[in-house]
Protein backbone atom coordinates (compact mmCIF):
# COMPACT_ATOMS: atom_id res chain seq x y z
CA UNK A 1 0.00 0.00 0.00
CA UNK A 2 1.28 3.26 -0.89
CA UNK A 3 2.00 6.26 1.96
CA UNK A 4 -0.76 8.24 -0.64
CA UNK A 5 -3.46 5.23 -0.01
CA UNK A 6 -2.34 5.54 3.79
CA UNK A 7 -3.26 8.99 4.24
CA UNK A 8 -6.70 8.39 2.45
CA UNK A 9 -7.43 5.58 4.77
CA UNK A 10 -6.58 8.12 7.87
CA UNK A 11 -8.59 11.11 6.45
CA UNK A 12 -11.75 8.73 5.44
CA UNK A 13 -11.47 7.62 9.47
CA UNK A 14 -11.39 10.95 10.53
CA UNK A 15 -13.88 12.44 8.57
CA UNK A 16 -15.97 9.54 9.93
CA UNK A 17 -15.15 10.50 13.20
CA UNK A 18 -15.89 14.12 12.56
CA UNK A 19 -19.69 12.93 10.90
CA UNK A 20 -19.87 10.59 13.89
CA UNK A 21 -19.32 13.55 16.59
CA UNK A 22 -21.38 16.18 14.26
CA UNK A 23 -24.87 13.55 14.26
CA UNK A 24 -24.21 12.86 17.91
CA UNK A 25 -23.89 16.97 18.87
CA UNK A 26 -27.18 17.70 16.94
CA UNK A 27 -29.08 14.83 18.58
CA UNK A 28 -28.09 16.38 21.79
CA UNK A 29 -29.35 19.71 20.89
CA UNK A 30 -32.46 18.43 18.60
CA UNK A 31 -35.57 19.34 19.86
CA UNK A 32 -38.97 17.45 20.59
CA UNK A 33 -40.94 17.86 17.41
CA UNK A 34 -44.68 17.68 17.17
CA UNK A 35 -46.70 15.59 15.11
CA UNK A 36 -50.08 17.06 15.15
CA UNK A 37 -52.35 20.08 16.07
CA UNK A 38 -53.33 18.64 18.83
CA UNK A 39 -50.04 18.32 20.73
CA UNK A 40 -50.63 14.91 21.40
CA UNK A 41 -47.75 13.03 19.10
CA UNK A 42 -44.55 14.53 19.44
CA UNK A 43 -41.30 13.19 18.16
CA UNK A 44 -37.96 12.62 20.46
CA UNK A 45 -34.35 11.81 18.69
CA UNK A 46 -32.51 9.16 21.50
CA UNK A 47 -28.47 9.71 21.07
CA UNK A 48 -27.47 6.28 20.95
CA UNK A 49 -28.25 5.32 17.37
CA UNK A 50 -29.34 8.91 16.08
CA UNK A 51 -33.47 7.14 16.60
CA UNK A 52 -36.66 8.74 16.57
CA UNK A 53 -39.24 7.65 18.93
CA UNK A 54 -43.24 8.70 19.05
CA UNK A 55 -44.61 9.49 22.64
CA UNK A 56 -48.17 10.04 23.14
CA UNK A 57 -48.26 12.44 25.83
CA UNK A 58 -52.13 10.85 26.14
CA UNK A 59 -50.59 7.39 27.46
CA UNK A 60 -47.48 8.60 29.57
CA UNK A 61 -50.44 11.04 31.30
CA UNK A 62 -52.70 8.12 31.80
CA UNK A 63 -49.63 6.22 33.94
CA UNK A 64 -49.67 9.10 36.13
CA UNK A 65 -53.19 9.84 36.43
CA UNK A 66 -55.59 9.08 39.50
CA UNK A 67 -57.76 6.79 37.44
CA UNK A 68 -57.55 5.68 34.22
CA UNK A 69 -60.01 6.26 30.83
CA UNK A 70 -60.68 3.22 30.78
CA UNK A 71 -60.35 -0.67 32.05
CA UNK A 72 -57.80 -3.04 30.91
CA UNK A 73 -56.34 -6.29 32.18
CA UNK A 74 -56.28 -9.83 31.75
CA UNK A 75 -57.69 -12.14 34.70
CA UNK A 76 -57.53 -15.64 35.08
CA UNK A 77 -59.73 -17.46 37.29
CA UNK A 78 -60.09 -21.46 37.81
CA UNK A 79 -63.90 -21.66 38.02
CA UNK A 80 -67.44 -20.82 36.60
CA UNK A 81 -68.05 -19.33 39.86
CA UNK A 82 -65.80 -16.60 39.89
CA UNK A 83 -65.71 -16.40 36.24
CA UNK A 84 -69.13 -15.37 36.82
CA UNK A 85 -68.94 -13.11 39.43
CA UNK A 86 -66.07 -11.33 37.60
CA UNK A 87 -67.08 -10.61 34.05
CA UNK A 88 -70.50 -9.72 35.63
CA UNK A 89 -69.14 -6.98 37.48
CA UNK A 90 -67.51 -5.38 34.43
CA UNK A 91 -70.00 -6.52 31.68
CA UNK A 92 -71.22 -4.29 29.22
CA UNK A 93 -73.04 -4.71 25.83
CA UNK A 94 -69.85 -4.60 24.27
CA UNK A 95 -68.92 -7.89 26.12
CA UNK A 96 -68.33 -10.95 24.30
CA UNK A 97 -68.37 -14.49 25.57
CA UNK A 98 -66.66 -17.29 23.76
CA UNK A 99 -66.34 -20.53 24.35
CA UNK A 100 -63.51 -23.70 23.28
CA UNK A 101 -63.77 -27.11 24.74
CA UNK A 102 -60.23 -27.83 23.03
CA UNK A 103 -58.57 -25.42 25.27
CA UNK A 104 -60.70 -26.44 28.33
CA UNK A 105 -61.38 -22.14 28.36
CA UNK A 106 -63.95 -19.74 27.93
CA UNK A 107 -63.30 -16.20 27.55
CA UNK A 108 -64.85 -12.90 27.85
CA UNK A 109 -63.84 -9.95 26.36
CA UNK A 110 -65.29 -7.10 28.53
CA UNK A 111 -64.68 -4.17 25.89
CA UNK A 112 -65.23 -6.00 22.65
CA UNK A 113 -66.94 -5.53 19.19
CA UNK A 114 -70.56 -5.99 20.33
CA UNK A 115 -73.72 -4.23 19.28
CA UNK A 116 -73.56 -0.87 20.82
CA UNK A 117 -73.39 0.98 17.99
CA UNK A 118 -72.16 0.11 13.97
CA UNK A 119 -68.79 1.38 13.85
CA UNK A 120 -68.05 1.34 17.47
CA UNK A 121 -65.72 -1.94 17.87
CA UNK A 122 -64.13 -1.88 21.41
CA UNK A 123 -59.79 -2.06 22.11
CA UNK A 124 -60.11 -5.99 22.91
CA UNK A 125 -57.41 -5.43 26.04
CA UNK A 126 -60.32 -6.63 28.96
CA UNK A 127 -60.37 -9.65 29.12
CA UNK A 128 -61.43 -12.16 32.09
CA UNK A 129 -60.36 -16.04 31.38
CA UNK A 130 -61.73 -19.41 32.63
CA UNK A 131 -59.17 -22.21 32.48
CA UNK A 132 -60.83 -25.38 33.90
CA UNK A 133 -58.41 -27.18 35.44
CA UNK A 134 -58.27 -31.51 35.49
CA UNK A 135 -58.95 -32.71 39.34
CA UNK A 136 -56.46 -34.86 41.24
CA UNK A 137 -59.05 -37.60 40.84
CA UNK A 138 -59.16 -37.40 36.96
CA UNK A 139 -55.45 -37.19 36.55
CA UNK A 140 -54.68 -40.13 38.70
CA UNK A 141 -57.29 -42.48 36.63
CA UNK A 142 -56.30 -40.75 33.08
CA UNK A 143 -52.82 -42.00 34.11
CA UNK A 144 -53.29 -45.51 33.97
CA UNK A 145 -56.12 -45.44 31.28
CA UNK A 146 -55.30 -48.08 29.00
CA UNK A 147 -52.00 -49.41 30.28
CA UNK A 148 -51.16 -52.54 31.58
CA UNK A 149 -49.52 -52.87 35.23
CA UNK A 150 -47.93 -55.26 37.44
CA UNK A 151 -50.58 -56.73 39.92
CA UNK A 152 -49.05 -55.34 42.50
CA UNK A 153 -49.06 -51.67 41.31
CA UNK A 154 -52.92 -51.94 40.31
CA UNK A 155 -53.60 -53.37 43.46
CA UNK A 156 -51.55 -49.69 45.18
CA UNK A 157 -54.19 -47.96 42.85
CA UNK A 158 -57.47 -49.53 43.77
CA UNK A 159 -56.42 -48.88 47.32
CA UNK A 160 -55.70 -45.24 46.87
CA UNK A 161 -58.34 -44.51 45.01
CA UNK A 162 -61.51 -46.61 46.40
CA UNK A 163 -63.23 -43.56 47.39
CA UNK A 164 -63.97 -42.93 43.67
CA UNK A 165 -65.26 -46.35 42.81
CA UNK A 166 -68.94 -46.36 43.05
CA UNK A 167 -70.12 -49.99 41.80
CA UNK A 168 -69.08 -52.75 42.30
CA UNK A 169 -68.63 -51.49 46.30
CA UNK A 170 -65.43 -50.64 47.20
CA UNK A 171 -65.07 -52.86 49.67
CA UNK A 172 -65.12 -55.81 47.16
CA UNK A 173 -62.53 -54.03 44.94
CA UNK A 174 -60.61 -53.57 48.22
CA UNK A 175 -60.73 -57.57 49.05
CA UNK A 176 -59.91 -58.09 45.25
CA UNK A 177 -57.07 -55.71 45.45
CA UNK A 178 -55.56 -57.01 49.17
CA UNK A 179 -55.81 -60.35 47.34
CA UNK A 180 -53.23 -59.76 44.58
CA UNK A 181 -51.09 -58.19 47.26
CA UNK A 182 -50.76 -61.50 49.17
CA UNK A 183 -50.27 -63.06 45.79
CA UNK A 184 -46.97 -62.18 45.08
CA UNK A 185 -45.11 -65.78 44.71
CA UNK A 186 -47.64 -67.55 42.64
CA UNK A 187 -47.23 -68.35 38.86
CA UNK A 188 -50.16 -67.22 37.36
CA UNK A 189 -51.43 -69.83 34.43
CA UNK A 190 -54.29 -68.39 32.65
CA UNK A 191 -56.97 -66.25 32.60
CA UNK A 192 -60.55 -66.42 30.74
CA UNK A 193 -63.77 -65.25 30.98
CA UNK A 194 -67.24 -67.02 32.66
CA UNK A 195 -70.25 -66.29 30.76
CA UNK A 196 -71.94 -63.64 33.31
CA UNK A 197 -68.56 -61.30 32.30
CA UNK A 198 -66.59 -62.26 35.47
CA UNK A 199 -62.57 -63.46 35.05
CA UNK A 200 -61.10 -66.31 36.16
CA UNK A 201 -57.05 -66.18 36.94
CA UNK A 202 -55.98 -69.61 37.64
CA UNK A 203 -52.69 -69.81 39.58
CA UNK A 204 -50.74 -72.16 41.32
CA UNK A 205 -48.67 -71.12 43.99
CA UNK A 206 -44.41 -71.42 44.09
CA UNK A 207 -42.47 -74.01 46.38
CA UNK A 208 -39.20 -74.98 45.81
CA UNK A 209 -40.14 -78.61 45.71
CA UNK A 210 -43.20 -81.13 44.11
CA UNK A 211 -46.38 -79.24 42.26
CA UNK A 212 -47.79 -76.00 44.11
CA UNK A 213 -51.20 -75.60 45.43
CA UNK A 214 -53.54 -74.40 42.44
CA UNK A 215 -56.28 -71.40 43.17
CA UNK A 216 -58.37 -69.09 41.47
CA UNK A 217 -59.32 -65.35 41.92
CA UNK A 218 -62.53 -64.01 39.80
CA UNK A 219 -62.69 -60.12 38.76
CA UNK A 220 -65.35 -58.40 37.75
CA UNK A 221 -65.35 -57.65 33.94
CA UNK A 222 -65.74 -53.99 34.98
CA UNK A 223 -66.23 -51.41 37.53
CA UNK A 224 -67.35 -47.93 37.43
CA UNK A 225 -66.12 -44.88 38.87
CA UNK A 226 -67.57 -41.41 39.47
CA UNK A 227 -65.62 -38.53 38.43
CA UNK A 228 -65.05 -34.84 38.29
CA UNK A 229 -63.39 -33.65 35.02
CA UNK A 230 -62.80 -30.22 36.48
CA UNK A 231 -61.94 -28.55 39.81
CA UNK A 232 -65.18 -27.60 41.24
CA UNK A 233 -67.36 -29.12 38.73
CA UNK A 234 -69.74 -31.94 39.25
CA UNK A 235 -68.86 -35.95 39.61
CA UNK A 236 -69.43 -38.26 36.46
CA UNK A 237 -70.08 -41.94 36.17
CA UNK A 238 -67.14 -43.31 33.93
CA UNK A 239 -67.34 -47.35 33.71
CA UNK A 240 -63.75 -48.75 33.25
CA UNK A 241 -63.45 -52.38 31.68
CA UNK A 242 -60.88 -54.27 33.25
CA UNK A 243 -58.02 -56.21 30.73
CA UNK A 244 -55.53 -58.83 32.10
CA UNK A 245 -52.74 -60.32 30.50
CA UNK A 246 -50.97 -63.49 31.52
CA UNK A 247 -47.40 -64.30 30.16
CA UNK A 248 -44.51 -66.95 31.63
CA UNK A 249 -46.03 -66.64 35.02
CA UNK A 250 -46.90 -62.77 35.52
CA UNK A 251 -49.64 -61.49 35.49
CA UNK A 252 -50.52 -57.51 34.06
CA UNK A 253 -53.92 -55.62 34.96
CA UNK A 254 -55.33 -52.57 33.66
CA UNK A 255 -58.37 -50.87 32.71
CA UNK A 256 -59.87 -48.95 29.60
CA UNK A 257 -62.08 -45.68 30.66
CA UNK A 258 -65.33 -46.12 28.48
CA UNK A 259 -64.70 -42.75 26.39
CA UNK A 260 -63.26 -40.18 28.39
CA UNK A 261 -63.44 -37.91 25.71
CA UNK A 262 -67.47 -37.94 26.19
CA UNK A 263 -67.12 -36.98 29.81
CA UNK A 264 -65.22 -34.11 29.34
CA UNK A 265 -67.22 -33.09 26.45
CA UNK A 266 -70.50 -33.25 28.97
CA UNK A 267 -68.71 -31.48 31.76
CA UNK A 268 -67.34 -28.46 29.94
CA UNK A 269 -71.13 -28.25 28.13
CA UNK A 270 -72.26 -27.78 31.52
CA UNK A 271 -69.95 -24.96 32.54
CA UNK A 272 -70.96 -23.42 29.65
CA UNK A 273 -74.58 -23.48 30.76
CA UNK A 274 -73.98 -22.58 34.18
CA UNK A 275 -71.92 -20.05 33.02
CA UNK A 276 -75.12 -18.73 30.53
CA UNK A 277 -77.07 -19.04 33.59
CA UNK A 278 -75.38 -16.67 35.90
CA UNK A 279 -74.94 -13.80 33.54
CA UNK A 280 -77.95 -13.96 32.20
CA UNK A 281 -79.01 -11.21 33.88
CA UNK A 282 -75.94 -9.21 32.49
CA UNK A 283 -76.11 -7.12 29.11
CA UNK A 284 -73.61 -10.11 27.50
CA UNK A 285 -75.13 -11.61 24.06
CA UNK A 286 -74.70 -15.55 23.85
CA UNK A 287 -72.00 -17.23 24.83
CA UNK A 288 -69.79 -18.10 21.26
CA UNK A 289 -68.23 -21.69 20.74
CA UNK A 290 -64.70 -20.55 18.81
CA UNK A 291 -62.25 -18.03 20.34
CA UNK A 292 -61.54 -14.36 19.38
CA UNK A 293 -58.24 -14.18 18.40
Amino acid sequence: MSSEDGMATLDGIAGGNETQAALDAGVLIADPKGLDTDGRFWSIATPAGAAHRIVDLDVEAQKTAPHPRRKTGAVTVNDAESFVTYVGRHATADTEVWASVERRQLIAVLNGNGPTGVGDPGHGDHTATLSLQYTPAWRAWDALNGQLVPQVVFANHIEDRLVDIVEPSAAELLIIAQTFQSKKSVDYESAHRLSDGQTVLEYREQVTTGAGKKGEIEIPESFTVALAPFRGGPAYRVRARLRTRVADGALLLGYVLDRPEDVIEEAFGDVVSAVDVGLSDDPCGPIVNGWPR
